[in-house]
């Protein structure tokens, strides 16, 4: 049997973390003749069977990706100014038409949020029915939703292509207190499971999106992202870690970061 196979492993300076893209490649086995095969001909050569694994090719991020990654996604329209919790415990609670999902998503978001941040942290349990938690995600149909925004001064997260409702909330910046955000609960698959950790990041300080990688959480063109990737979870780590400040804004922080453009 010989086996061709190949990883290339690529990146720039000082890789820090990984994100995996499949590589199809070869294995060609050749058949061995038995004897009485070989008595009867042999002048035949075998052909060789192909058959196709996958293995994967190694991304390398380097600290310069991932802060010009974390500066798309830490800054948005309504945010020129890093808007991280200040807090030690961030508490969460949840209300309306959710479901056991839901709640089993959100506990998970924040264990994983807890082990990523130097300093605050979530509850690895939700509190339900709660209106008056530091987040307060509130579920309901997206025709309700249009009546709460009937005066127009909540900002709205929406399809552009379709106009579907993602959820909807007040752009506060610097107003830690109390946070509420409306979610679309018509919302199915992996849909919802986006614009839920979409709205829970939005009010940890990630309001921006990227147009550089297509596995991000924040990428532009899509909503099929279930899970934070590998560059998103430096991110994550960069903003509540020691380096970045509540109130710095997007000079000061390409200073700190070294970035100087997009």
């Amino acid at each position: 049997m010989v086996i061709v196979s190949g990883c290339t492993n690529t990146g720039s300076t000082t890789p820090v973390t990984q994100s995996t893209t499949p590589r199809t490649v070869a294995i060609v086995t050749t058949a061995i003749p038995t004897a009485a095969a070989t008595a009867t001909s042999q002048a035949q050569t075998p052909l060789p069977q192909i058959t196709t694994v996958t293995t994967t090719a190694q991304v390398a991020y380097s600290t310069n990706d991932i802060n010009k990654h974390f500066i798309d996604i830490a800054f948005g329209p309504d945010y020129s100014y890093i808007n991280k919790w200040n807090k030690e415990l961030v508490d969460i609670g949840i209300s309306g038409s959710y479901n056991d999902a839901d709640v089993i998503l959100v506990n998970n978001f924040s264990r994983l949020f807890d082990s990523y941040s130097s300093f605050t942290k979530l509850p690895s349990e939700l509190t339900k029915e709660r209106m008056t938690a530091n987040i307060v995600l509130i579920f309901m149909p997206e025709s309700s939703l249009k009546n709460i925004n009937s005066d127009n001064s909540w900002k709205v997260s929406q399809n552009r292509e379709t106009g579907t409702i993602n959820y909807i909330y007040r752009a506060t910046p610097g107003q830690f207190s109390s946070e509420t955000i409306y979610i679309n609960s018509d919302l199915k698959g992996d849909s919802r499971t986006h614009w839920i950790l979409r709205a829970l990041l939005y009010d940890l300080g990630i309001p921006g999106e990227t147009g550089s990688y297509p596995d991000s959480m924040f990428y532009s063109e899509s909503d099929s992202a279930t899970s934070l990737s590998k560059i998103d979870l430096k991110a994550l780590e960069l903003l509540y870690g020691k380096k970045i400040s509540f109130g710095m804004n997007l000079t000061q922080v390409r200073q700190l970061l070294q970035v100087y453009d997009r």
